[in-house]
Formats: structure tokens, sequence, C-alpha cells
């Protein structure tokens, strides 16, 4: 924004609280667009490499009628010598614009399965992976952009597993995001005491995902290897819908709690653990009976509680609990998620001729004077430019 104001003086008068709605807005279409390209990536690996594979060779092309021009501006190269390299690489922007481009080789489709997009099916052993996606395959479904899964203040009897593509939960001005892996809806599912947290539609896309109800529900929580990560899925949705403002952690930094800081207590009979002062207890299901200073006292799920003093803790076989300190609260908000995937940057004067390398439509006659003001312009620009993608598969050729 300031770097607008500096080359618009005449938008120095306009009204500070305009500058932060825009700013707000300009913000939220960055971080659905960062959104939108991460599931791309993921959800469609093969045409994600083809389609950047031919973006980069377009830039590579551009880049080379930059060199070439330097070339021809000392005299190594004469008028028609120029002329005729221009006009190569512009049929071959030609042909990456408009021709299509084959499959890798060995490469059976375009498209993955959705299933095996799930992280939470990868290492369970192949038997069960093939029974879970059998069963999962009936309850595929596919879902227009914006089409609603569900209201808000719902009581839901059917979530949805998120296999490609994005939905986005409408609570406050800036929307949460759920993308491949996370079941929406699952926490109200879970426990009928709970509702729709908000209103959940499908952004940016199409969306393929898997409807969970009840009784699917209760066999994934029966599966010894499925059950714990289906556990912190539930708990990541209550806790962030219902307890952030005791926690006062987003949604990030309570999924890094529960993965890596947070102990996880299932099916264990009759055990007894002592809690120290400070130290939390998310009760998910069942029941506990803590006691201190001679007292007893019996809570039932779901539960959150802080103790402000050392307690014992008993569990018994339904207990389904997680404990942490207030220590570990402190280190997820502190640490920082150092997988950056779509990092935002300013680009500052680089041309739109380098990021959109298309076909210019102009491939049968050169001007080389012409051309050579064009190309210096446009290697002025090329200056700013740190990184260029370097992956690219000798295998993706065009088709003619």
């Amino acid at each position: 924004m300031d770097n607008i104001r500096v080359q618009f003086p005449e938008l120095v008068n306009i009204d500070e609280r305009i500058w932060n709605e825009v700013y707000q807005e300009t913000h939220l279409y960055q971080h659905t667009a960062a959104y939108i390209l991460l599931d791309l990536q993921e959800s469609y690996r093969v045409c994600w490499r083809i389609q950047m594979t031919k973006r980069c060779a377009q830039m590579l092309l551009k880049y080379e009628s930059t060199a070439v021009t330097q070339l021809y501006e000392t005299g190594m190269l004469g008028e028609i010598e120029y002329s005729h390299i221009l006009e190569l690489i512009e049929n071959k922007l030609f042909d990456l614009e408009f021709f299509r481009v084959k499959m890798p080789k060995g490469q059976p489709k375009a498209i993955e399965n959705a299933f095996d997009l799930l992280v939470t099916f990868r290492s369970i052993p192949d038997q069960e992976r093939v029974m879970w996606e059998t069963i999962l395959k009936s309850k595929q479904e596919w879902f227009q952009p914006g089409e609603i899964l569900l209201e808000k203040g719902q009581t839901v009897s059917t979530a949805y597993l998120i296999a490609r593509g994005i939905v986005q939960c409408q609570v406050d001005a800036m929307p949460i995001y759920y993308r491949s892996g996370n079941i929406v809806g699952i926490d109200a599912l879970f426990s009928q005491n709970l509702t729709a947290h908000g209103t959940y539609s499908v952004s940016g896309g199409l969306l393929e995902a898997y409807r969970i109800d009840a009784t699917l529900l209760n066999q994934l929580l029966t599966d010894e290897n499925l059950a714990p990560l289906i556990y912190h899925e539930i708990a990541l949705h209550i806790l962030s819908n219902n307890y952030q403002t005791h926690l006062k952690l987003n949604r990030s930094e309570v999924k890094r709690l529960l993965r890596s800081r947070a102990k996880f207590y299932r099916k264990q009979s009759d055990l007894l653990i002592r809690l120290k002062k400070n130290e939390r207890l998310f009760l998910l299901a069942g029941s506990v009976v803590s006691s201190s200073e001679g007292q007893n006292h019996l809570y039932d799920s779901i539960q959150f509680e802080a103790f402000d003093k050392p307690t014992m803790i008993h569990f018994n076989t339904s207990t389904v609990v997680y404990t942490w300190t207030n220590d570990d609260e402190i280190n997820c908000s502190k640490t920082k998620n150092i997988k950056v995937h779509f990092p935002v940057q300013t680009f500052g004067s680089i041309s739109n001729d380098l990021l959109y390398p298309g076909y210019s439509g102009t491939n049968t006659e050169f001007s080389g004077r012409k051309h050579l003001v064009e190309s210096l312009r446009f290697a002025e620009n090329f200056k700013d430019v740190q990184e260029m993608p370097s992956e690219t598969k000798p295998s993706l050729e065009h088709k003619f």
C-alpha cells in the first residue's frame, strides 16, 4: 500500500479507514489464492507439474530472447540472424501456449486417486488400506463451487472428509479454510451437544469429499491404527471452535500442540496420573475423577480444565483425554511454521511479460530495432528476479 501511495500521489488524500478496508480485502484475496494454489499443487500433482514446467519453459525462452538481444547490441549478431532467432523463440512460445502437452511416460492418468491424497490412511497396512478405500468409495461425492455443506447452528448428522478442494468456514471477517485430510463438522457429529460452528461452503473450485455419518465415525474410532488420528482431528476442531479464548492459540498452534506436545490417553484401565500446577486437561470422551487436598470431583466429557494446584487424575477404559502444560502452549505460540508453500513476495517492477510470457501473436516478421527496445526494457525489469523454478522433466514434450 505504501508503494501505491508513492507511485500515485493523488491517492494520498484517501481516508485512512478506506485504506485499511482495501488492505483487509487484499489480504483476504491473497490468503484465499495461496490456499487455492496449494490445493492445486497437492490435489492435481501431474497437472501442476505439467503446467509449471510449461510456464518455466516460457520464462526461460523470454530470458533467452534478452540474451540474444544483448549479443545483437554488441554487433555479434546481424539483423537477419537476430530476426531469425527471435522468430524461432516466438514460434516455440506459440507451441507452448496453444499445443497440448503430453503426459510423462509411465503416468497412467492425470488425476490421482482421491483416497491416495489422504495422509490419514497412508501409514496403515495395505490390507486395511484397501478395506477403507472400498468403504469410503461408496461415500464419495463431488460438490460445486459455493455449495453449502453445513449451516451455522445446524445439528450435524453428516461430516465431510475432504479429499481435494477447499472448504471455507465463514465465522468472522477472516474465514477459516480446510483442506485435504480435514473433516469438517466432525466436532458436532461426535458430540450431540455441539452444532455446526459456522457456515461451511465450497471455496475456490470443485470439492471431492467423503460423507462421514455416525456409524462410519464409530468404525473409524474403533480402528486401533486410525483412532488416534481421528481423535486428534476431533480435538482440534473442538478446541479451536470452543476453547480458543482459554488457550489463546490459533488453529495451527492448537494443531501443533496436539501433535507434538500434548500427552494422549485412551483405553487406560484404572490409570492414575499427577498433574502439576497450571497443567491442562482436555477430556474428550468418558469421565475422570480428580483428587486434590482430600476432595474428589467427577468430570464428564467434553471438558477443558486448567488446574491451579497439583491434582491426581483417575482414568477408566472409556476415557479419552489430552494433557499438557502452560509451557507447552507458550512453546507452540512461539514456534513458527517453517513450512511455507507460497510466500507472499513483492516483485517490485517485474514486468508481466516475464510472469505471463505467453505467445504475443506476432511471429511472422520481426523488426530488430523495435524488438531491441522492448527487450532492453524487459531486461531492465528482469534484474529483480531472484529465483526461478528448476524442476523440469525431459519427458514433457509437445504434441503436434
